[in-house]
């Protein structure tokens, strides 16, 4: 059994803020949460389901993992285009080199093999990009499939609890390595287009939209799906309660759109559905 003695504090602190936030509570209490964050942190209230919002909300989780309204976030249907997965600050695009698949970017230092738990699957994304998004406390904390894929495993990675800030980045820049995560594998007929959702401090727990899996792994889990699962570009594949930071993989025979520029200091704002790379052959 994984023993937790070194990050003890960090995940208890982690899963009391948790609880919390699921706790349920009036809808007029929740309100009154919900109106001061959206007006700290800048939250879209217009781009919500207007009848979920209208309604109101029992606990804070359930407006942290809102729903959208319907056309907030087109998904571009170009044949080739491979889209965000989700909302936030796109800290940057990387090519996948070297023999030992050795991330080593700005703020990074890690090997796929670390990041997704199994060489094979890291074996077959050299050659490939690597792309890394920070969801801020105002986006929307829902991750979805970048391209049609088939999904037949998720795999749930324990590990710590750090923040992912760019200052714990530049004391560690293992960090996405070692954080808790969870490995959503789309086969596609260009090979695995990977999405890794990786926790930090504060995220009560992540969700898979298409299977049930068990918050807080103690043991690395590999779930099997009885069927393989057709995912269309654009559908759920996951929720983080309380937010954290993606990693999508994507393997050779893809280059990034000419119009994406990532800012050094800041990083790029970007959507969920906005392309971001494409299959090579195709048009930019």
């Amino acid at each position: 059994m994984l023993k937790r003695a070194p990050d003890w504090p960090a995940f208890a602190a982690t899963k009391a803020i948790g609880t919390a936030a699921r706790l349920k509570l009036p809808r007029p209490v929740v309100g009154v949460a919900v109106s001061a964050y959206s007006r700290y942190y800048g939250v879209a209230l217009d781009e919500v389901d207007p009848l979920s919002h209208a309604r109101g909300y029992t606990s804070f989780d359930e407006f942290f993992t809102r729903q959208l309204r319907a056309g907030a976030r087109p998904i571009d249907s170009g044949p080739d285009a491979i889209v965000s997965p989700c909302d936030g600050r796109l800290r940057g695009i990387a090519s996948i080199t070297g023999a030992a698949d050795r991330v080593e970017a700005k703020g990074h230092d890690y090997t796929l093999g670390e990041l997704v738990g199994d060489n094979e699957l890291a074996a077959r994304c050299l050659g490939g990009e690597v792309v890394t998004i920070y969801l801020h406390p105002r986006d929307y904390h829902r991750v979805h499939t970048p391209v049609d894929g088939r999904v037949e495993r998720v795999q749930a990675i324990p590990g710590r609890l750090l923040p992912v800030t760019d200052a714990s980045l530049r004391c560690e820049p293992r960090l996405f390595a070692r954080n808790e995560r969870l490995v959503h594998t789309l086969e596609t007929e260009r090979g695995p287009v990977v999405v890794v959702m990786v926790a930090a401090f504060g995220v009560g727990h992540m969700t898979c939209a298409y299977a049930p899996v068990p918050a807080h792994p103690r043991v690395p889990q590999t779930h099997r799906l009885e069927r393989a699962v057709e995912l269309r570009r654009g559908e759920e594949l996951g929720r983080f309660h309380l937010g954290s930071t993606v990693v999508m993989l994507v393997p050779p025979g893809c280059r990034t759109l000419e119009s994406i520029r990532v800012d050094e200091r800041s990083g790029r704002a970007v959507r969920l559905g906005e392309p971001l790379l494409t299959w090579r052959g195709a048009q930019a």
